[in-house]
């Protein structure tokens, strides 16, 4: 996982992941151009040269104009049919994969589920890779959106512990995405070897880890986490780690942790959560 994070409050350090452009809108104030006086005489080589360099310079001073960009309803239809059948095609290899598990999934499935031709599938999803990248995205985008709404909390530490209660509803939730990511996290990574949406997915839990770290950062500037726990980025990462532990011992275990300890997957994600609250605290609650 990286090291650097985007910057939310003291103490973190910025991740820029991507550099995104800008638009510059360029202006152009039109000079008056006024043609040369007429002569009576027949205009010499010096005249002419005046004139056209008259006009040259009308065709510089004159604003330019930005034409909009032609539409094709037919093209536009298309584009929308080839993005309808990606989605077709994704949602049923989301069902394929709940039903017979990642390793199981083939693209005869997948095509049979979409109603679709085998070959139109490699033609979206030329590899297993590609596929499982994307759709590793798209549960990463749902699990990003969770995180902002979790991390509005009113400080800090309250904001974590927000955090870390949604990763655990969106594995209720989304069971699906949260074992396709479990396959994903627990997969080595080179980052020169990267595939460019393989790197996409990457960077979408980037964002993911990011909004970890800053609640980190903003509970040490509040007053609410303590500051020994050092750079939020790192800490980020032992909060993920930890969570995501708790959530698939709590889940795949409870017919251990009820026999061994009387709890039940709920009340051991409880007792985690309360360990992590008591390890990141500027005080005991």
């Amino acid at each position: 996982m990286p090291k650097q994070f985007h910057e939310a409050g003291p103490n973190i350090k910025s991740l820029r992941g991507l550099a995104l452009g800008s638009w510059l809108d360029s202006r152009y104030d039109p000079v008056e151009y006024a043609p040369p006086p007429a002569r009576q005489s027949p205009a010499t080589r010096e005249d002419a040269a005046g004139v056209f360099q008259g006009i040259a310079s009308l065709k510089m001073s004159m604003p330019r104009v930005k034409h909009a960009p032609s539409t094709d309803p037919i093209r536009e239809r298309r584009e929308e049919e080839k993005e309808e059948r990606r989605r077709a095609i994704l949602d049923a290899a989301e069902k394929v994969i709940a039903r017979d598990g990642w390793e199981a999934t083939n693209f005869g499935e997948i095509a049979r589920e979409a109603r679709l031709s085998r070959t139109l599938v490699y033609v979206y999803f030329p590899t297993r890779d590609e596929l499982f990248h994307t759709i590793c995205r798209r549960g990463l985008r749902e699990l990003e959106r969770r995180f902002a709404a979790a991390a509005g909390a009113r400080n800090g530490l309250e904001s974590v512990m927000a955090i870390g209660r949604a990763y655990h509803q969106f594995s209720l939730d989304k069971p699906l995405y949260f074992t396709v990511l479990s396959n994903f996290q627990g997969r080595d990574v080179n980052p020169g070897d990267q595939t460019a949406n393989e790197a996409e997915a990457h960077a979408q839990g980037r964002l993911c880890l990011t909004l970890v770290a800053q609640a980190l950062s903003r509970g040490v500037a509040d007053g609410s986490i303590r500051r020994s726990i050092g750079d939020p980025g790192p800490t980020a990462i032992s909060v993920w780690a930890f969570t995501h532990g708790l959530i698939q011992i709590a889940s795949r275990k409870e017919a251990m942790l009820l026999e061994d300890f009387g709890l039940t997957a709920a009340k051991a994600m409880e007792q985690g959560f309360k360990l992590l609250r008591g390890s990141l605290a500027a005080k005991s609650d």
